[in-house]
């Protein structure tokens, strides 16, 4: 059976809503995209699908996934079935975050750009090890997704300082990670000279 892509699939409805045919198609062609998502988010990898299987569940049964945004409800379901699983965790850490001065959480969380956004892939798997779960979070809703601040703190369930906190700790690492992976570059450089 040949496959289609997400874009093809797509017939519009009288409601313009999508099928579960549709759906299905989204999370199938955007597989890659969404275990990566889930993987960094979950930080085990067994977890991680389960959320996969049960994101694709919750969009299916909301019924009002709009055709045109299949690709965002896709990463949306993904993203509130990893919250669902790491939940508990967050509302743990969030207080370590509300304790961190307010001078050095006033910055609005920017989201990044497509280089660090491609860095960030890249080395994820050293970043998901240096990042706790509040930080995984944040950075992909503020940076990626390009929620606000306040956006982030009423989906995670913690205060707007907590995400501003994380945000700009989980940048502060990705910049130690690009210092490191710079250093490593030119040592093998000035080695191999």
């Amino acid at each position: 059976m040949a496959t289609t892509t997400a874009t093809s699939a797509i017939r519009p409805t009288a409601s313009g809503l999508a099928t579960a045919d549709e759906i299905r198609t989204a999370f199938t062609e955007h597989r890659e995209e969404l275990a990566w998502l889930a993987g960094f988010l979950i930080a085990d990898e067994m977890v991680a699908a389960a959320c996969l299987i049960d994101a694709r569940k919750l969009a299916q049964s909301e019924r009002k996934v709009v055709q045109e945004w299949l690709w965002t409800s896709a990463r949306d379901a993904t993203i509130r079935s990893a919250l669902d699983v790491q939940r508990v965790r967050i509302a743990q850490l969030s207080s370590a975050y509300d304790r961190r001065a307010s001078a050095h959480v006033q910055h609005a969380a920017l989201p990044l750009d497509i280089d660090t956004l491609e860095f960030l892939v890249r080395e994820s798997d050293q970043l998901r090890l240096r990042l706790d779960s509040i930080c995984r979070f944040v950075l992909v809703l503020c940076g990626i997704e390009n929620h606000c601040s306040r956006q982030v703190a009423r989906l995670l369930g913690i205060s707007e300082h907590a995400v501003k906190a994380a945000y700009l700790a989980a940048l502060q690492s990705l910049d130690v990670v690009r210092s490191q992976a710079i250093v490593e570059a030119y040592g093998c450089a000035a080695a191999c000279n």
